[in-house]
């Protein structure tokens, strides 16, 4: 790797964990460079813009993410078993700063407005495909399908862990274990 693209990368690992605990609300040029141990011209030389920085840096938070839940040993499954296994992975306390990142994006990109919305739709497509990896289903449209079913099940708890509604959680992943006896 040349010295500038080592150069950039360590800004992007630094600006990661920056943004990672104290989210996007924050980053504003200014303080991301003091994150980074620079200045915001040099975070300009080495990305175009801030909406080409936060794509990247956002970019490789979801990586990291995707990391460390491909580290929790896990065999294809039902989806009655990825749902409860999602939930346990998402109350580590290494992914839990994720998660509130990830809402916080979401709830920027409900705006439309870029870097936000095209790095949560690749995000989210990401996870997806995370799921569709995980699953254990008869074909390729089922996989798919369940794939889809679990990112939203997956979300809506996420939204809902954010506000303490672990009874609601906890009912529903019953019902999903429960459904599943009955042949779903």
């Amino acid at each position: 790797m040349k010295k500038g693209e080592l150069r950039k990368q360590t800004l992007k690992n630094k600006l990661a964990e920056y943004i990672l605990h104290h989210g996007l609300q924050t980053a504003s040029l200014r303080n991301l460079a003091e994150a980074a141990e620079t200045s915001d011209r040099m975070l300009l030389h080495y990305f175009h813009d801030k909406e080409q920085l936060l794509t990247e840096v956002l970019t490789l938070i979801s990586d990291n993410l995707i990391t460390i839940l491909k580290k929790a040993p896990a065999d294809p499954m039902p989806y009655c078993k990825l749902v409860p296994h999602m939930y346990q992975l998402m109350k580590e306390p290494e992914v839990k700063p994720f998660m509130r990142l990830w809402l916080e994006l979401i709830a920027l990109a409900s705006k439309k407005e870029n870097p936000y919305y095209s790095v949560a739709r690749m995000i989210g497509e990401g996870f997806k495909h995370y799921f569709a990896l995980l699953l254990d289903a008869e074909d390729d449209e089922q996989k798919e399908r369940l794939a889809a079913l679990t990112l939203v099940t997956v979300e809506g708890i996420a939204l809902l862990d954010a506000i303490d509604f672990d009874g609601s959680i906890e009912k529903a992943i019953e019902s999903i274990t429960s459904t599943h006896e009955k042949n779903i």
